[in-house]
Formats: C-alpha cells, structure tokens, sequence
C-alpha cells in the first residue's frame, strides 16, 4: 500500500513540476519518472527521482504555487517512500505534516508578497548561527561535567 500511495505523490510530483516546461525542463521530468518507477524497487533512486524534477523545476521557473505542490508532493513522496515495513498513516505523521504545509505557506508568501528589506543581508547570519545555537543547545556540553549552555 505504501509502494502504490508513494508512487501518486510521486507522479503529482512529476506532474506539477512539467506543467510548464519545455525543452531540458521535459528531459529531467523523463529521468525523474524513470527513477520513479525505479524508486518502487530501489529507495535510492527515489532520492534521484526528487533531484531531477528539483532540476526540472529550475529550468522551468515555475510560479510559487506550482513549485510548492510539486514540494510538498516531493515531500510526502519521500516520506512515504521511505517509510519500510509501516504503513502510510504512521509515515505520515501530523508533525511532519504540518511542517510540510507551514514551510511551503512561507514559502510562497515569502515569494509572491514584494517586500524590500535592505538591512536582511545584515541580520541573517545572525539569525542562522541563533537558530543552530537553539537548536544545537542541548546536545552541546561536556557528557561527564554539564548539560546544555544555559
């Protein structure tokens, strides 16, 4: 059940990614569903199969709204893919999910709304080295003398 559920997001994947393409784009929708059909027997070429149609993806410049279904169809494509021995509604999972949706929600609001902001460059290796500092804090000490930085 996980194989056939795989292989609709996968081609829902496929599917948006071609949906205005031409030329090279088509080419890499081709190997992306020959490794489609690959990634039913081998789960690597499925990670190949979402490389192609990322490829395809940007020689196409699709709209923001395309590229997050053929994302969020990539992603539930994986997971499920991936997912060995379970079933889908285990895969699945309401975290994953709802990071999935939240993500490609700001994604598409962070490329359609217009919004200059010439300090960003600034501020946001700054934010990144916050961000790995919150989220690397509690696996960062010494494992005999402390826990996290705080």
């Amino acid at each position: 059940m996980t194989r056939l559920l795989s292989l609709a997001f996968g081609l829902l994947m496929v599917a948006a990614a071609t949906l205005a393409s031409s030329g090279p784009a088509l080419v890499l929708a081709a190997v992306a569903v020959a490794a489609l059909v690959a990634g039913l027997v081998i789960r690597l070429a499925a990670t190949l199969a979402v490389v192609a149609v990322v490829g395809a993806l940007a020689l196409s410049e699709p709209s923001p709204v395309v590229a997050a279904i053929a994302g969020l169809a990539a992603t539930a494509y994986l997971v499920v893919r991936h997912a060995d021995g379970t079933d889908a509604a285990s895969a699945l999972t309401v975290p994953t999910v709802l990071a999935a949706l939240g993500l490609s929600a700001v994604t598409v609001l962070g490329a359609t709304v217009p919004l200059a902001l010439p300090w960003a460059p600034l501020v946001a290796p700054l934010a990144v080295v916050a961000a790995y500092v919150i989220v690397l804090d509690r696996y960062a000490g010494d494992l005999g003398h402390g826990g996290p930085l705080r």
